[in-house]
């Protein structure tokens, strides 16, 4: 293993792990699953529970050895607690006889208890007991589809005694299915399934989030489509194509390979690039209504040496409190599972600015080489709830497991902070305090490094050089005396000054509009009066782009800034970009109407 920042502790396991969940109700105890499936070779098939909370040991805290007629454990996620019992859920094959019968119940949950025995002695956490509480078939059977199998199974993050809402899908199937199901502290092990969706591709990847008390949304993908689906209390609406990858002008063409939801409007997806070229990371902003499309909100690419991505593990350091509670300024920690059995670590900063989010940020903090012997079968990110009070430091748990049966857990120091972003209102609270992962991006690589060192150098010779000047030492070069001329290119002053001004103070989109000017005369033809403001359609109605205004709209438009004196020809139309336009004082809907 490669050095690390990072405190890190090492377990072998004697069995292939596959899936490893964290618990969200205690961030020390880490979930893993897998083992040598349905075969005479002694391999087991086990779910093991790992006590994380020593930074430098990982200790078995409990574990359940399961059938070895059976297939091994291939999808783990953590649910509510009832009591003691915490609810695990696991994707487990049923025997090959069953399967050949027609008889799945791929779906298992178990029941994960603390125990009054200790581990070993002078062990400072108790053990845990693991019993199967049920099992069941969630997709719709299907004839002779022996090969099908369970291959994703994600679960909503819980919000106190709420329901939850979870989803499984297919692999190998012939008809990929996608299957919902509800799941609650008061039902304990009893599953309620929320139906089943055929979709004509296998996918990729999926998640859930809750948006509402009562609303959920899933996500899905395969290679290049992301699909959601909204759920309610009473109904299941969709799919819907939410966002569409594209050539990126190089005739290039991200794969979707994972994804995980950082809020309801965004989602972070790690894509793989043709013929294992490389890795990128993109998030992707979620139309907000169904004719819509998602945009890209933000990207990057890993470092050259990752030429492909396995999963991905996203966590909000400063989570809501409730479903549908506004996030605000927040950090999140993505996690990246490289080919070369790396973890690229990266955080993104969330910003709400009125009522605009926007992800900022995406940097990438380190990358962890050589984690594990063999490759990385999945990657986890601890659940981190904010301490009230606390003077311990704080920690959030990064765990990776691989096909040579290692577990390593990374302990990664956070810090807490004071957000000055936040305006300070007089007589309202102090500017809130959030945590964020202590470690800094590292923003410059060497060539950077190189680039800017050359350029201060060069910077700092031209100064040298006008101060001899200005000495009269050597004869002028740059403060020789040269002829004024006319600068055709000077910048429109109204344009540049007036949405400038109005830009810095809201960082809204801006709406150009023109006031209407009745002359003294009725032979006069007034000189047109042009007003900049943040645009707001309540007050000034509806308003659109350069780029959707009609040819004679742009026409029109042109003729009256260049008779006020604010645009010229060799200006361009580039200087309208990101600015909206209102109505030309009654020009542009007589110009629609066709009476212009």
């Amino acid at each position: 293993m490669a050095p690390s920042p990072f405190d890190t502790a090492k377990l072998t396991l004697d069995y292939l792990p596959y899936a490893c969940e964290f618990d969200p109700q205690d961030a020390n105890r880490l979930l893993v699953g897998g083992g040598g499936g349905a075969n005479r070779s002694g391999v087991a098939n086990k779910i093991t529970v790992i006590d994380t909370s020593a930074k430098d040991e990982l200790r078995i805290a409990g574990e359940a050895d399961l059938s070895r007629n059976e297939d091994s454990v291939m999808t783990l996620a953590v649910g509510p607690k009832k009591g003691r019992t915490s609810h695990v859920y696991a994707g487990i094959n049923s025997s090959p006889a069953d399967v050949e019968k027609g008889k799945n119940e791929h779906f298992r949950v178990f029941g994960v208890e603390q125990s009054k025995a200790r581990l070993s002695v002078g062990a400072n956490s108790p053990s845990v007991n693991l019993a199967e509480l049920s099992r069941t078939a969630l997709f719709a059977p299907a004839e002779n589809d022996k090969d099908a199998y369970q291959r994703l199974l994600r679960l909503s993050a819980p919000f106190g005694e709420k329901h939850q809402l979870g989803a499984v899908a297919t692999g190998l199937a012939k008809q990929s299915q996608i299957s919902l199901f509800e799941v609650s502290a008061a039902s304990g092990a009893a599953v309620k399934p929320r139906g089943t969706l055929e979709i004509s591709r296998e996918a990729m990847d999926l998640d859930v989030i809750q948006t509402g008390d009562e609303t959920f949304q899933v996500a899905f993908c395969d290679e290049r489509d992301l699909f959601v689906v909204n759920v309610n209390k009473n109904s299941v609406d969709g799919p819907h194509l939410a966002f569409t990858i594209k050539e990126d002008g190089a005739g290039v063409t991200p794969i979707f390979r994972s994804i995980r939801y950082l809020s309801p409007n965004f989602i972070m997806a790690g894509c793989n690039l043709p013929k294992r070229t490389g890795v990128v990371l993109l998030g992707i902003r979620l139309p907000m209504k169904e004719e819509e499309k998602g945009r890209l909100a933000a990207s990057a690419k890993l470092p050259k040496t990752v030429t492909q991505a396995t999963t991905i593990a996203v966590r909000n350091l400063n989570p809501a409190s409730t479903p549908d509670a506004k996030l605000g300024n927040t950090q999140f920690v993505v996690a990246v599972a490289g080919q070369d059995r790396s973890v690229s670590l990266f955080t993104v900063e969330h910003k709400s600015l009125s009522n605009l989010e926007l992800l900022t940020n995406l940097e990438r903090l380190t990358t962890l080489k050589e984690v594990h012997p063999l490759n990385i079968t999945n990657v986890a990110l601890s659940h981190f709830i904010p301490p009230k009070t606390t003077a311990r430091p704080q920690y959030l748990k990064l765990a990776s497991i691989s096909m040579k049966n290692t577990v390593v857990v990374h302990s990664i120091l956070l810090k807490k902070f004071t957000d000055r972003e936040v305006p300070l209102r007089k007589g309202g609270p102090p500017r809130p305090q959030r945590y964020a992962v202590a470690l800094q991006p590292k923003r410059y690589g060497t060539k950077a490094t190189i680039t800017l060192a050359s350029i201060i150098v060069l910077v700092l010779a031209v100064l040298f050089q006008i101060g001899l000047e200005s000495a009269g030492v050597v004869s002028p070069r740059f403060l020789a005396k040269t002829s004024p001329l006319a600068n055709p290119n000077t910048p429109n002053e109204f344009l540049s000054t007036l949405i400038g001004e109005v830009h810095a103070l809201q960082g809204d989109p801006i709406v150009i509009r023109e006031d209407a000017v009745t002359p003294t005369h009725p032979e006069e033809n007034p000189v047109p009066r042009f007003q900049a403001a943040v645009h707001d359609e309540a007050v000034y109605g509806p308003a659109v782009s350069w780029d959707d205004l009609s040819a004679q709209q742009k026409k029109l438009w042109k003729e009256k800034l260049s008779k006020a004196g604010h645009w010229t020809q060799n200006m361009g139309e580039s200087v309208f970009k990101g600015i909206l336009f209102g109505e030309l004082a009654g020009a542009v809907r007589q110009a629609v109407a066709g009476q212009v």
